[in-house]
């Protein structure tokens, strides 16, 4: 008799475990799948953080939606908010700033499809998911303004537009924009071109490229009067007059 009951107890206990593993795996199974609104990109690594909330925050504490750990980033950075009329940006004060398609925002700024934002140095892409049109109202699915660039010679004057997806610059005859000084590499640099957004990468391992005096290490972005040298040779970005 005393087995009986030391084997039921046992019997019971499993039973027990075995209905709580159960309803546990029912709720998993229930639990809504989480819709993704937008997606940010990185430029530098390609890995997409989604944007699942109706308020997501940035930066580089523990407690953001979105963690990015570089030091250019504040702690608290900025918050993606999505509205009835779309998505909006809002700097939380952050030290480096949020810049939008290469321009600081003034604490606030709406975003659109393939917009190009930057926290310090982490450089995005944004893009709506198609599971927010349920959520906005007149959700404008289009990339930002197109706009003309080109490189100007500073010395010379002479300009060189930017066109296509991108565009090289060395000392090898062929080269977009060829400059035959002997101190300029084959492949200096190339100029990149993401939905209108400019991005300049150096491929010398010689002569370094230079941008507002910084040497170009990985790719970055280009703004409205960046001064750019290879060598000797200084070109103002800016839009094609």
């Amino acid at each position: 008799m005393v087995e009986i009951e030391y084997y039921t107890r046992y019997l019971l206990a499993a039973l027990a475990i075995a209905v709580l593993l159960n309803c546990a795996i029912s709720l998993l199974r229930l639990r809504p799948k989480k819709k993704v609104y937008a997606v940010l990109q990185n430029l530098a690594t390609n890995e997409e953080y989604p944007i699942t909330c109706y308020e997501t925050a940035v930066g580089r504490a523990r407690n953001t939606d979105i963690r990015l750990k570089l030091p250019s980033v504040s702690r608290a950075h900025a918050v993606i908010a999505l509205r009835k009329d779309g998505f909006y940006i809002f700097d939380t004060e952050s030290k480096q700033g949020v810049y939008l398609n290469g321009e600081k925002i003034d604490k606030t700024a709406k975003l659109s499809h393939g917009d190009t934002v930057a926290f310090g140095m982490e450089i995005m892409k944004f893009y709506v998911g198609s599971e927010a049109a349920g959520d906005i109202k007149n959700i404008e699915d289009i990339a930002p303004e197109q706009k003309n660039y080109s490189l100007t010679d500073i010395v010379s004057g002479n300009e060189f537009s930017l066109e296509g997806d991108y565009v090289t610059v060395g000392r090898e005859e062929g080269s977009n924009i060829e400059i035959t000084a002997p101190n300029i590499s084959r492949k200096q640099a190339i100029l990149t071109n993401e939905n209108g957004i400019w991005y300049i990468h150096n491929l010398s391992r010689t002569t370094p490229t230079l941008l507002n005096g910084q040497t170009v290490v990985s790719p970055t972005l280009l703004r409205e009067g960046d001064v750019i040298k290879f060598g000797d040779f200084a070109f103002l970005f800016g839009e094609k007059e």
